[in-house]
């Protein structure tokens, strides 16, 4: 009797799902293009695995399984990839941001349509050359969302243990700064930064090793800066496919 309650009570133990970023989705009307302009700017890029439905992409990854994945579907085939053509229809830009759960995904309906929940996506085939990246890129740290009301994203990421951190400034605007409990940070920006104004993801920021060599990378890639000081440099969508991008190096 006594092992079946201790059964019985273990049953009953709820496990806490904690998240962490995972990758953005980048989704873009000319892959191959964009694919050597982020060459350009410093990333490696591995190809992705064929998909049935069409969806073209490559994946500058990370060694800590955060990711920036490019991505196109050429036809509408299916219901995401009908998704993806109407979303290009209205220009490049970023699509999704992928949280990592622990120990499981949830079956979560209260999240935003442009969030979703995954495991790391690592492959057996991902080398370390996979990670060099020339701008020193090692890991994405944050992404940056732009609205007017977050009610519904606050709650999802407290619910799965994120806590508010120190208020930031970015573009000249106060942010307020959610910080996952397994890894990295959502950025929250007024309505005013969207680049496009049906899409809430705007930004990411990637951390470097050598912020001096991200911007050697960055030069030899002709881009003009946005931003620059001594712990970071900032690209401006038109340079990138449509987000703002944050080369940062924390000491």
């Amino acid at each position: 009797m006594r092992v079946l309650a201790v059964l019985a009570a273990l049953a009953s133990v709820t496990v806490q799902t904690s998240i962490a970023l995972d990758h953005v989705v980048l989704a873009v009307n000319d892959l191959d293009a964009t694919a050597a302009r982020y060459r350009a700017l410093g990333f490696t890029l591995k190809p992705g695995r064929p998909h049935d439905n069409g969806i073209r992409n490559w994946h500058a990854k990370f060694k800590d399984g955060t990711e920036l994945e490019l991505l196109t579907a050429p036809d509408a085939k299916d219901a995401l990839t009908t998704g993806y053509r109407k979303h290009l229809a209205a220009g490049d830009g970023p699509a999704f941001m992928a949280l990592m759960a622990k120990p499981t995904a949830p079956a979560e309906s209260d999240a935003p349509p442009y969030i979703f929940f995954g495991g790391r996506n690592a492959s057996p085939t991902d080398l370390p050359e996979h990670f060099a990246h020339a701008n020193t890129a090692y890991s994405l740290i944050a992404v940056w969302l732009a609205g007017s009301d977050f009610t519904r994203e606050r709650a999802l990421l407290t619910r799965f243990g994120a806590t508010v951190g120190l208020p930031q400034q970015l573009l000249d605007m106060d942010v307020e700064v959610m910080r996952l409990a397994e890894g990295g940070s959502v950025y929250l920006l007024p309505a005013r930064a969207r680049v496009h104004p049906d899409r809430p993801i705007v930004g990411v920021t990637f951390r470097v090793r050598d912020l001096a060599e991200a911007r050697k990378a960055l030069a030899s890639a002709r881009v003009t800066l946005a931003a620059s000081d001594a712990n970071h440099v900032l690209l401006a969508p038109a340079q990138t496919g449509g987000l703002w991008m944050e080369f940062r190096k924390l000491y």
